[in-house]
């Protein structure tokens, strides 16, 4: 039976101790001594049936502290931690911050994720925040030692992230690094289109890592996404934009990765709005879809559609560093037209030279 007691205020306090230990499980006061009998009998009930939870610090910790503990604890050791803190700059202005653990549920998750879909983000954002919170839960469980707290964001990630199959001309690139008020950005998009490089891996790239004799990136570990060294080889346009930033020590491009996006997000919307103008003075139809929702990241999908054509799959899961043949293939998008091109060649001249021979000496037999 729950220990009840007056205290000096008038209240009345409800004590639940773990049999045999004496030690209290759950305490919670109240101004009548009937809620707290009532109250008493519950908790009772529910261990006895062993469905009881002990939340006590989960009802004390909101899920705005919970997420700091994990940034400091957990997101320092990311790989990926600066594009991690930027969502959890965001998290954190949520109202959803202000509550309690305990006292956050299933329904609570869901309308969350589902006001974001409204909003217009990604699917792939969704998926991300959903991700951060998820293990900020587990994390509570774990190692804030709520054990008893339950995982209300298990299950609720969006099916169908949007794979995007963007490619980018050569026009599009052109314009780009003509309206380009950052000299930086030129190599960054010259030297991803051509390599498939990663802008993280790009913004870390050392002097001492280039052979530009033998056109090779030795990539270490550190730098790379999957902690994974790896050689990429470097096109002939490649190394000459990367000579073309003179050679000494330390960092190769002097930008920081949100530093590129910035910079690729104006020369995109300054090449667009000049392209639109250049059309109009000329009275020609732009192309709608001429820079328009173009991403640096979608350099890399170019750059790997491209390799495509020169390296097999084992070769380009080398160069790009993709341990997953299925991965690669969300970055491969060939054209259609392409394959035409291969198509129209007689199907007499795909033969080996010395069988076409044999069939020529054996017509004129």
């Amino acid at each position: 039976m729950a220990t009840i007691i007056q205290t000096k205020s008038g209240k009345w306090k409800a004590i639940i101790r773990r049999p045999g230990f004496g030690v209290a499980l759950k305490v919670k006061t109240f101004a009548k001594k009937a809620d707290a009998e009532g109250w008493g009998r519950k908790i009772e009930s529910e261990i006895e049936r062993a469905v009881w939870r002990d939340v006590g610090e989960a009802e004390r910790m909101t899920l705005g502290e919970a997420l700091k503990k994990y940034e400091r604890d957990r997101t320092e050791r990311h790989r990926g931690k600066e594009a991690e803190k930027a969502h959890i700059r965001v998290l954190q202005s949520e109202p959803i911050m202000r509550n309690v653990l305990a006292r956050i549920d299933r329904g609570n998750m869901r309308a969350l994720r589902d006001r974001w879909v409204s909003d217009g983000y990604a699917v792939a954002t969704v998926n991300r925040r959903l991700t951060i919170l998820h293990a900020v839960f587990e994390f509570a469980r774990e190692d804030l030692k709520m054990p008893s707290l339950e995982n209300p964001v298990a299950g609720l990630k969006l099916k169908g992230a949007n794979e995007r199959e963007r490619r980018v001309s050569e026009e599009e690139i052109k314009e780009i690094l003509r309206v380009s008020e950052s000299p930086a950005l030129a190599t960054f998009v010259r030297v991803a289109t051509e390599t498939a490089i990663r802008r993280g891996e790009l913004c870390k790239l050392e002097w001492p890592m280039l052979d530009l004799k033998q056109n090779v990136a030795h990539l270490p570990g550190r730098i790379t996404k999957n902690g994974k060294p790896r050689d990429v080889p470097l096109s002939t346009l490649a190394s000459k934009f990367l000579k073309a930033q003179g050679n000494g020590k330390g960092r190769v491009l002097p930008l920081r990765p949100h530093s590129v996006t910035q910079a690729m997000t104006r020369a995109v919307e300054r090449g667009r709005e000049q392209y639109v103008a250049r059309c109009s003075i000329k009275g020609d139809e732009p192309d709608p879809a001429f820079l328009l929702d173009l991403h640096f990241h979608d350099l890399r999908h170019e750059a790997t559609s491209r390799l495509a054509e020169l390296f097999n799959l084992q070769e380009l899961m080398k160069i790009t560093g993709e341990s997953d043949a299925k991965m690669l293939m969300r970055y491969y998008h060939p054209r259609a037209e392409d394959f035409a091109k291969r198509m129209r060649a007689p199907w007499r001249n795909t033969q080996p030279a010395a069988k076409r021979g044999q069939k020529r000496r054996a017509r004129a037999k």
